[in-house]
């Protein structure tokens, strides 16, 4: 597979700040040619599509999905397509972590990729999306905010999630009856 001729692609950008982890906190935004290259025609704002990957929370990258964004991306939106940190090198919440850092970066990068957050949209595959779910729980409910001191409150964040698309996902984690014994 290839990149096709009318998406642009901005590949493995540093999300985190922590040089260690640069193979992890890395994101590729795709957006379409259409919509501007940023070099001979600035980008134009557009809704934006993030996208969390799937792997069990052990295996996985964001390299594994860059063609289902693509062709999100082929649609008109700009997609954030990123890698987090997996298990179990990185304990939990360390996902989540890297989930916020991602939206911090969104949001300080809007001008410059042409994000438009008041339209954002999320899609997790999978782990992702059991990623998802604690994320968005977490950024409305109080409750369980204060387990990810962390995320900041929604209220906080410069952004508009219109949706959240969840594939696959583990939503309850429950105890097996041999530890319930």
């Amino acid at each position: 597979l290839s990149t096709p001729e009318d998406i642009i692609r901005f590949d493995d950008i540093l999300y985190g700040s922590d040089e260690k982890l640069k193979k992890w906190q890395l994101l590729d935004v795709y957006r379409p040619k259409a919509q501007g290259d940023g070099q001979s025609e600035p980008l134009k704002k557009l809704p934006v599509i993030i996208s969390l990957h799937g792997g069990a929370w052990v295996y996985g990258d964001k390299d594994r999905y860059q063609f289902y964004c693509m062709r999100l991306a082929r649609s008109g939106f700009a997609v954030i397509n990123y890698s987090y940190r997996l298990a179990p090198e990185a304990k939990f919440p360390a996902a989540l972590e890297d989930t916020e850092k991602v939206f911090d970066w969104m949001t300080a990068n809007a001008g410059t990729y042409g994000f438009d957050t008041t339209n954002v949209f999320v899609l997790g595959d999978s782990a992702g999306a059991h990623l998802l779910t604690l994320y968005l729980s977490a950024l409305v409910n109080p409750e369980l905010a204060k387990n990810f001191p962390f995320i900041k409150p929604l209220a906080q964040k410069n952004i508009n999630i219109r949706a959240a698309a969840l594939n696959c996902g583990k939503y309850s984690i429950e105890p097996s009856d041999s530890q319930m014994k």
